[in-house]
């Protein structure tokens, strides 16, 4: 059987690469649930730790406390919401299965051998072709749902960090007077 064009055989590596990186990146979004899980336990203790100290608050203090607890717990339930929206299902896009694949590779082969007597470079053209345009569809679906989630993602981290600056500032605030 005769080798495919150098062109197609770069264009179908490169796409497969793409490919599976996108698939790759939605395992790791998993990987970074714990560093939240552990940050929003760390504020919980510190805000329970706290607690008793409001009392002893007065005035710009007392206010000032209770501000700083209402923007911690908001953005920390606005990055759970984020959170929550990074790791929401989505359909990804995969190539064919590969009974299919390999029915259909089956296919050209014995249509070309069919028509020539022996199957050609025509028929691994063929092929990957249509692995090409399933890689190229998959990944651009795949890297649009990867993209969306990254973006909540970065946003989570950003309200997590924004939480943590204010139970930081709240525990300040309460041991300072």
């Amino acid at each position: 059987m005769a080798v495919s064009h150098p062109a197609l055989n770069h264009i179908e590596k490169t796409r497969a690469d793409a490919y599976r990186k996108e698939i790759d990146q939605e395992e790791n979004i998993w990987r970074s649930l714990p560093f939240f899980a552990a940050t929003l336990a760390l504020q919980l203790a510190v805000v329970v730790q706290t607690t008793q100290r409001f009392a002893a608050l007065q005035g710009v203090w007392m206010w000032t406390g209770r501000a700083l607890l209402v923007a911690a717990g908001v953005h920390s339930l606005l990055a759970l919401v984020f959170l929550a929206r990074s790791i929401a299902l989505a359909r990804f896009r995969y190539v064919a299965p590969e009974p299919d694949l390999l029915a259909y590779a089956k296919a050209l082969v014995e249509d070309e051998r069919n028509d020539a007597g022996v199957a050609t470079a025509h028929t691994v053209e063929t092929l990957k072709l249509a692995l090409v345009d399933q890689y190229a569809i998959a990944t651009q679906h795949n890297r649009r749902i990867n993209n969306h989630r990254q973006w909540c993602r970065s946003v989570a981290d950003l309200l997590t960090l924004a939480s943590v600056l204010g139970t930081l500032l709240l525990a300040a605030t309460l041991f300072t007077p």
